[in-house]
């Protein structure tokens, strides 16, 4: 029988992972070092000790689903709020994708203007009125059939970290954006040096009443001082957080702040699914950040497997007067394949666009030498990533640069 899913990946991808544990999943009875850890989400790495314990305490204390509230998500409410203290309420989802909707959803409900500003390279899942990407002229273009033309008439894009063109877009049109969303940190390029381009950004929302909306999906806990919004002193109106705070489970939540929930108080919103706050993903998620909070040390181990992993490969990139760098931000890791000075995804592209081939030959070399690399290229490692395989990626990855890049 053909293949029924119509998923991204399951109609052209012949490789179906079948299990995973620490650091490696399989595929036919062949292990591989994964180096996406479930886009990121798996912080303490496949079925961990830890995991299957969370579980076993849920089975234990006769856990069920409810469609109604339960005590499971007041209690993980709880703990999220002592990680972000600024979420004034909170609102679960099941995704990062239903996250960011019911972000613009309050957003709209706070003021009429209806245009949504997205930065160039963010990323926020499957989301009609922000599947788009913008052409050459930042003008947008459809991701997917089925969208709007509506929905592309009210989206604007502005470039990441160039503070000069944003500024001129975002005159030219303030008058009629309700809201911003941006990854503050951006996975696809993570940079250290955008943080007066956040604050530019935080100073021109709140001067004109646009609702500033941070996605911290990934960043969120794996960020230093948990997220960017408190490592740079920035205050968005709305935060959505994701992945790792679910420890494994489907998981999205919304933070807003004192200011906006002082002016939806009395709003009619609905917030509301089946499975929002269900007791499931909620006791895991509550038990799996207590136990990051109490093991503090964990994340400062996975940043520093980041670092090690980046300062090696960029060492022997630079004495080998390559075209390629490591980027890194915390633990977000990413081979940009060009030494040029860039500085958001456009650039990136504008390199990789035109060694396309090499790239999809040297990911087929990489997966024969068992090394799953996604195809992102976003690389995450997790607290069972041992260096044992940190190094062996290394090794690889430097036979490979040698090979297809040299």
């Amino acid at each position: 029988m053909s293949n029924l899913i119509l998923n991204e990946g399951y109609q052209k991808n012949k490789v179906f992972f079948e299990e995973g544990y620490k650091d490696k999943i399989k595929y036919q009875g062949k292990s591989y070092i994964d180096l996406s850890n479930c886009a990121g989400s798996l912080i303490l790495g496949h079925n961990s000790k830890t995991y299957r314990e969370i579980l076993k305490k849920y089975l234990k204390v006769n856990g069920s689903n409810f469609a109604h509230p339960n005590n499971y998500a007041v209690n993980y409410s709880k703990t999220i709020k002592k990680i972000f203290p600024s979420f004034k309420k909170i609102i679960f989802c099941n995704s990062g994708t239903e996250a960011v909707t019911k972000a613009l959803r309050i957003s709209r409900a706070l003021n009429k203007k209806e245009c949504i500003v997205s930065v160039v390279g963010s990323w926020h899942g499957s989301v009609d009125s922000l599947l788009f990407q913008p052409d050459n002229k930042l003008k947008p273009k459809f991701l997917s059939d089925g969208l709007s033309n509506n929905d592309k008439k009210k989206i604007i894009f502005i470039p990441y970290n160039d503070i000069e063109i944003s500024k001129k877009i975002l005159n030219k049109n303030k008058a009629k954006i309700n809201s911003l969303i941006i990854e503050p940190i951006q996975a696809c390029l993570p940079l250290n040096n955008s943080k007066h381009y956040l604050k530019f950004l935080e100073n021109f929302c709140k001067k004109n009443n646009i609702t500033l909306i941070f996605d911290e999906i990934i960043t969120g806990i794996r960020s230093d001082r948990n997220s960017v919004q408190k490592k740079y002193n920035i205050k968005p109106d709305i935060t959505t957080i994701g992945k790792i705070i679910g420890g494994g489970m489907p998981i999205g939540v919304i933070g807003i702040s004192k200011n906006v929930y002082r002016n939806i108080e009395k709003k009619k919103i609905f917030y509301g699914g089946t499975f929002s706050g269900n007791s499931l993903s909620s006791f895991v998620g509550n038990e799996t950040l207590k136990y990051l909070m109490k093991n503090k040390k964990i994340i400062q181990k996975i940043n520093a497997k980041s670092k090690y992993f980046q300062d090696n490969l960029n060492r022997y990139i630079y004495l080998n007067k390559m075209n390629l760098k490591i980027y890194r931000y915390s633990s977000i890791l990413r081979i940009v394949y060009t030494k040029n000075k860039i500085n958001n995804r456009t650039q990136r592209d504008f390199f990789e666009n035109k060694i396309s081939k090499k790239i999809g030959n040297f990911k087929k070399f990489l997966f024969q030498k068992k090394i799953y690399y996604p195809s992102s290229g976003i690389i995450f490692f997790s607290n069972a990533t041992s260096f044992k395989n940190i190094d062996y990626v290394i090794k690889n990855l430097k036979i490979g640069f040698k090979k297809y890049f040299k």
